[in-house]
């Protein structure tokens, strides 16, 4: 091929989550041996992630598989990687790459979700098996997805979702913020599955203690109406959505991830990044994410009587506090920067290109 390969990056989302978050730092980390491109079908989001870096190029498409080869027959990459957000997203952009057979095919599954739907399974495991690459951000989340559509094990790489890490850490504490005092964040869709119910729960247990719930959805009146019931209302704030985390980060104490499940968790990320000390669910790809709780507090996934002890210890002890943030930076630095997972995708897309293409007709039989 002349010239840089040319990767496509899409999106199929009509707004900013957190799998698009960590696309946006994958287009910001990366170097120049790519000529990088980012599509989807919404303008506003598309926008937002090449603008991550200059002169990066973006484009539109409409639904359905015709606009979508359409969209690469134009572009003609070399590669095309798909963000998922679920494994049964972008079908029509998958099949019609897939189709071409020019582009190499990469699949990034966010979520490691099933479905009992069993035409969206079989179709699901039908493009899956004929990628040239596919990559989960967390062992956890490959494991769940290789048995969840019978890929085989082996068959999913893992690549960890990276943040930018630049400046110093925000202090984890300060000396007049203690017992009492202190504020705990929590970033995420209000949505059962990110258990801000277990930590109002917790928090009525924690008198004085203070709760800063970042994000938006569809639970928010119900959360409202749980922390009226605990008698916490007054000491609950929901800020609603935004991408500028680390502003909502600046005064927090201990940063909480109460999730019933998270294949790795961006923001709890976020958190370790900027130095805090985490407390957060043993659930998914967490624990890998805190080394074995060495670099954060891990609980059981909706206990909130673990999940209030653990807070409240923090909340008592600034020492610890600082020691648990100080060890939750350094384990971003050394494993979850941007950088570093931008130099692993770029490695991936070399092997990719340099390999045969997958076969697309009859694909290999999944590994045992």
């Amino acid at each position: 091929m002349a010239g840089r390969p040319r990767v496509l990056l899409y999106t199929g989302v009509d707004a900013v989550g957190g799998a698009e978050v960590a696309l946006g730092n994958l287009v910001g980390g990366l170097g120049d041996t790519y000529d990088v491109h980012v599509a989807g079908m919404d303008e506003p989001v598309v926008r937002w992630l090449a603008g991550h870096r200059p002169g990066v190029p973006y484009h539109v498409t409409g639904g359905g598989a015709l606009a979508h080869a359409r969209l690469l027959q134009r572009l003609r990459p070399d590669l095309v990687q798909a963000n998922l957000e679920v494994p049964w997203a972008a079908p029509a952009l998958l099949g019609a790459a897939l189709a071409l057979r020019r582009p190499r095919v990469v699949a990034v599954q966010h979520m490691a979700a099933r479905t009992v739907d069993l035409p969206l399974l079989l179709r699901t495991r039908a493009l899956a098996l004929r990628l040239d690459g596919n990559v989960a951000v967390s062992a956890d989340g490959a494991k769940r997805v290789e048995d969840f559509y019978a890929l085989g094990r082996g068959s999913v790489q893992v690549i960890h979702n990276g943040v930018p890490v630049t400046g110093r850490a925000v202090p984890a504490g300060r000396p007049n913020r203690a017992g009492q005092g202190i504020v705990v964040g929590c970033v995420g869709r209000l949505d059962p599955v990110k258990g801000q119910d277990v930590l109002i729960d917790a928090l009525a247990r924690l008198p004085g203690v203070r709760a800063r719930l970042v994000g938006s959805g569809a639970q928010e009146a119900a959360l409202r109406e749980r922390a009226a019931r605990a008698g916490v209302a007054d000491r609950l704030e929901l800020t609603g959505w935004t991408d500028q985390v680390a502003d909502q980060l600046r005064d927090v104490d201990v940063y909480c991830q109460p999730s019933r499940y998270e294949t790795l968790g961006l923001a709890l990320i976020e958190a370790m990044a900027a130095g805090l000390p985490c407390v957060a669910s043993a659930a998914g790809g967490v624990p890998e994410l805190l080394d074995g709780g060495r670099c954060g507090r891990l609980v059981p996934a909706g206990d909130a009587a673990a999940l209030a002890e653990a807070i409240g210890g923090l909340a008592a002890d600034l020492g610890a506090r600082e020691r648990l943030g100080r060890r939750a930076r350094y384990r971003i630095l050394a494993a979850f920067t941007a950088e570093r997972m931008a130099a692993r995708y770029e490695s991936l897309w070399a092997r990719v290109l340099a390999a045969p293409p997958a076969r697309r007709l009859r694909p290999h039989p999944p590994k045992p």
